[in-house]
């Protein structure tokens, strides 16, 4: 049974401004929305804190990083006005845009195929593999998106398997239109706890980080995945913190203050969140 869900009372800050480019002048829930899209991505926060939290002690988590400038080169009409120099993050250069729609066109499909390939591996070389626990996505500064996968890690055993898998994930990334697996060739894994881990993945969500565009920013960017984050359902069965469990919280909350008529949920569901959301002091303040 999920525990009751710890909700913080905000801060009163007068009235909050709404989105009412939905029909009948309610909000939109888009996720590119000036107003929605920032609901979008705190909930996208709290659902990384609170399902790698429950994941387990410590977890291991890489980056998947796109081919060099040989496969995808820089834009030289782009940073001409430097002159000669190196290209680089640093002087703010980018890929080529043909270079980049066609690298980016089937990406979603290739790191599947890629997962997989580098799974199979795993359990040859070392009986078996761990369930991929969340896999986000984000966008380097020269504009192509990289790839975090991140596995839960219960016992030293499952270190090595975690090794196992990033190793192959390395070896096998050429061939799929991947280039390095970590920060520097090779594997290059990060040991964290997982609220570390959700701290590092989500630390740009809201409000970006340095170069890092915010998580609505990266909704809108043509160049990256549909889905930017993936979260496996066995944990979030556990915590039962989904994207849709709280907007459920919220329209729960616009019920018991009278704002909205009840729902015409299933029983389960209803249950669900009642458990999930406690007592009605615990709904002073909307999620």
């Amino acid at each position: 049974m999920p525990r009751p869900l710890e909700l913080k009372a905000l801060p009163d800050s007068g009235e909050r401004e709404r989105c009412t480019k939905g029909w009948q002048s309610r909000p939109c829930k888009k996720r590119t929305c000036e107003i929605c899209g920032l609901r979008w991505a705190k909930d996208w926060r709290r659902v990384l804190f609170t399902n790698l939290k429950e994941a387990g002690p410590m977890v291991a988590l890489s980056a998947v990083t796109p081919p060099g400038q040989d496969e995808l080169p820089y834009d030289e009409s782009y940073c001409a006005h430097l002159g000669p120099h190196v290209h680089g993050k640093r002087y703010g250069c980018r890929i080529d845009a043909q270079a980049l729609i066609d690298w980016s066109s089937d990406i979603s499909k290739r790191w599947k195929r890629l997962h997989n390939a580098a799974r199979n591996a795993t359990k040859r070389e070392g009986g078996r593999c761990l369930p991929l626990l969340t896999r986000v996505w984000e966008p380097q500064a020269r504009g192509a998106a990289h790839v975090h996968p991140v596995f839960a890690l219960a016992t030293p055993d499952d270190a090595r398997i975690a090794f196992l898998y990033f190793e192959q994930l390395a070896r096998l990334a050429p061939s799929h239109g991947f280039g390095f697996v970590g920060t520097k060739k090779g594997s290059s894994v990060q040991i964290l706890s997982g609220e570390r881990a959700a701290a590092y993945l989500s630390s740009y969500f809201v409000r970006g980080s340095k170069e890092k565009a915010t998580l609505q920013e990266n909704a809108r960017n043509p160049y990256m995945p549909h889905l930017l984050i993936w979260v496996s359902p066995k944990v979030t069965k556990v915590t039962g913190i989904t994207m849709r469990m709280l907007r459920r919280l919220r329209h729960l909350w616009a019920i018991r203050q009278g704002l909205c008529p009840p729902p015409a949920w299933p029983a389960v569901e209803l249950a669900r969140v009642i458990a999930l959301a406690g007592s009605w002091p615990q709904l002073a303040h909307a999620p």
